[in-house]
């Protein structure tokens, strides 16, 4: 796989909740030793970045963050095509954004979503009250404490998660203006590669993942259930699918293959 042919293109990754720019570092630096030109972005208040001076939601994290990442990655590579990676909420953002603006297409030639879903964690009572007692939790502290419950490296803003909380238990991926996101994915028709992982059975479902999947109407999408009856090394977990050995092994060429499969090329002018 070491020393893959690849045309100028920058990809963009982009962590979940309660993480940072380390959960993508291994993937950035694989693409990056295959001939990729990448950047890591991590979300306001996580990481290295500032904290912002308002906090914010869910969607106005991502909507805000996923315009600025693409516009300074084209000022400084604008010869470069953009590619977008995203682990969880960072591949949740890319959607968002581009189901408010679907002019942007033309900006993203392919998108690569791992165990990214909003809509089906709750999917029995066992679930819904867990979701339920993590928003009271989040309540009380006025934060998500995702040190304290070893949960992930990062707290998360208490407005991020409530808002994804909601989607969870109300099963409708909608905007604080109501929004529908699930309705607007018809209007993606950039190539499309995600992963669901079979052994990520709360967080990101694979019944999520592959009713987002369904949703984009991109004539050029594939969808891989990373799984062992799908002949994978393991039953993939959220974090696993994107920051193990056997992703490193398995999953990792497989999304650099796609991102430089000219046959998968975006129509989007």
């Amino acid at each position: 796989m070491d020393g893959l042919k690849v045309r100028p293109a920058s990809v963009i990754l982009s962590h979940g909740t309660f993480s940072n720019g380390r959960s993508c570092s291994g993937l950035a630096s694989y693409l990056a030793k295959n001939g990729f030109n990448c950047w890591v972005l991590e979300f306001q208040g996580h990481g290295e970045s500032d904290l912002p001076k308002t906090e914010p939601d869910f969607e106005s994290m991502c909507l805000e963050d996923v315009h600025a990442a693409i516009g300074y990655v084209l000022e400084q590579k604008p010869e470069n095509s953009i590619y977008w990676v995203g682990h969880s909420g960072g591949g949740l953002a890319i959607l968002m954004y581009l189901a408010r603006n679907p002019h942007q297409q033309s900006k993203v030639v392919k998108v690569v979503a791992l165990a990214s879903q909003a809509t089906h964690a709750g999917s029995n009572f066992k679930k819904r009250l867990a979701i339920k007692l993590a928003s009271l939790v989040t309540r009380l502290f006025g934060m998500a404490p995702g040190r304290l419950l070893r949960i992930g490296p990062e707290n998360e803003f208490a407005r991020v998660m409530l808002q994804w909380f909601s989607w969870s238990l109300s099963r409708r991926w909608t905007g604080s203006d109501g929004f529908d996101y699930v309705s607007a994915l018809e209007k993606i028709k950039i190539p499309l590669q995600v992963f669901a992982g079979v052994g990520d059975t709360f967080i990101a479902p694979a019944q999520g993942c592959s009713y987002i999947y369904d949703a984009c109407a991109s004539s050029e999408k594939e969808l891989n259930y990373c799984g062992k009856d799908k002949g994978f090394a393991e039953d993939y977990t959220h974090s696993r699918i994107i920051h193990s050995s056997n992703a490193a092994r398995e999953i990792w060429p497989m999304i650099a293959c796609w991102l430089n499969n000219p046959d998968s090329q975006s129509e989007i002018k």
